[in-house]
């Protein structure tokens, strides 16, 4: 085989052509670096200035910083409630049976209602006992390194000791016991507002949801027991002071204070132990090399992204502020529509920051049913006092002595519908149409008659 011998100059042509080759690389490089450079200080120099308006406002950065005062334990509620929860005797079918509407039940589900009832009076006992105490403070390491692997054993410890009070007081009322039902029902709106106090997204979830069960119990509850309006009235007066608007706003900032954290521990491209249980028991460090000369070069991307989430949530802080529902509702649909046009390059911010649309749900649920007690228990004075419930609400006007309240969502009367015999009270919900008390409630959903996008908010059901 012969080699074709290259001359002198067609190798000095190559060697020109490579060194060209290698400047217009170094060039190339040294360009990128700079631009990378570059964005990177203009990414650092915006993520301040946002971290320096949180710092100025003296709003926390840490999930430390969110510890709430020392209480002692004489008068922490959260130490009686953790006794309630540890006294608690269900068996699994008495626990399943708890775990149904109560409009739901069978007359033998009921008699194992019954059973376990007088079994855990010492828990119920603790329980109210708590729920009336002004302070509370779960036990919550805020000084953790890692609060992303906090556990929160009491959401669910909570939600059984309310579910117990919600059954005594059904039983109270069906034996002619007002006062006894009222006292328990009032004592579910303790628990609630203790657990709002947390600074997490999750422990205001689980204060709503506890707070649904309590109007749940009071629908029961009202349909047996005979009512004065003076005892109507004073009934609201009595329940812990609600203040969902602050409740929903510190638990933001605590949502924020882990999405800070979770940003702050991608820009440190560090692997700890933990990061290797998350990845899988077969990753090494050493398989996680390749990635960090790419988290590098994303690291100004990165801190954009931070920008975008912070920015973000301090919309959603504002809209939290404001008080007048037609505003905030209005604020928050803005917000849904600048989370919709994020930049691809915040996948971080689309991945963590709350849903608006899901935060807001919970947040207008919780004044629909507020206002939809007031308006129960008018209806309740009135069968008290008539025999039986109105035909049209506006009946209700000069016995009740002033306005009842209207839909936020609709901004009009809520829908209500009675036979005399019984009656049925709902919000319009987010669509404004009325779906004839069809919606995202407990039983609802895939029933005869139900259809998607129906969302109509019934009193005394549960809303998801």
């Amino acid at each position: 085989m012969f080699f074709q011998s290259t001359t002198p100059e067609q190798t000095q042509k190559r060697r020109r052509f490579w060194q060209k080759t290698r400047r217009r690389l170094g060039w190339t490089l040294a360009v990128l670096f700079v631009a990378h450079s570059g964005l990177n200080i203009y990414a650092s120099v915006l993520l301040n200035r946002e971290l320096a308006a949180i710092r100025e406002k003296g709003e926390p950065l840490q999930f430390a910083e969110m510890a709430p005062p020392a209480v002692p334990d004489a008068q922490n509620a959260a130490l009686l409630y953790k006794q309630a929860a540890d006294s608690l005797r269900f068996t699994s079918e008495e626990k399943f049976v708890f775990l149904r509407p109560p409009q739901n039940l069978t007359p033998q589900q009921i008699q194992i209602i019954g059973v376990a009832l007088l079994k855990n009076q010492g828990s119920l006992n603790l329980t109210r006992r708590a729920a009336a105490m002004p302070q509370c403070r779960f036990p919550l390491n805020y000084g953790t390194d890692n609060p992303l692997v906090l556990l929160f054993p009491h959401y669910g410890d909570l939600r059984d000791l309310a579910r117990l009070l919600a059954a005594q007081a059904i039983v109270e009322a069906k034996n002619g016991d007002r006062v006894g039902a009222l006292r328990d029902v009032r004592a579910m709106w303790g628990i609630s507002r203790h657990l709002s106090n947390d600074p997490i997204m999750v422990g205001f979830l689980v204060a709503q949801l506890i707070d649904t069960d309590a109007n749940q119990a009071l629908a029961q509850v009202l349909r047996s027991v005979p009512l004065t309006r003076l005892q109507a009235r004073e009934f609201p007066i009595s329940l812990p002071a609600e203040n969902w608007n602050r409740a929903f706003h510190h638990s933001l900032l605590g949502e924020r204070t882990f999405i800070l954290f979770i940003f702050e521990r991608l820009r440190q491209i560090t692997i700890t132990k933990h990061d290797l249980t998350l990845l899988g028991s077969d990753t090494t460090p050493s398989d996680l090399w390749i990635s960090y000369p790419l988290l590098l070069l994303w690291r100004p991307m990165l801190k954009l992204d931070e920008v975008q989430s912070l920015r973000l949530l301090k919309q959603q802080l504002d809209a939290a502020s404001i008080q007048q529902l037609p505003r905030y509702l209005k604020a928050t649909h803005s917000i849904e529509k600048t989370l919709a046009n994020t930049p691809r390059y915040a996948m971080m911010t689309r991945i963590l920051l709350p849903s608006p649309r899901r935060v807001r749900k919970h947040r207008v649920f919780a004044e629909v049913k507020t206002r939809q007690r007031e308006i129960a228990l008018a209806l309740a004075v009135y069968r008290s006092a008539k025999g039986q419930y109105p035909r049209k609400m506006k009946e209700l006007n000069s016995l009740w002595g002033k306005p009842l309240p209207l839909d936020p969502y609709s901004q009009k009367p809520f829908i209500y519908h009675s036979d005399g015999k019984s009656f049925m009270l709902y919000s319009v919900g987010v669509n404004g149409i009325d779906n004839g008390g069809k919606g995202i409630l407990y039983g609802d959903i895939g029933s005869k008659g139900w259809r998607r996008g129906d969302d109509d908010l019934l009193w005394g059901r549960a809303h998801y």
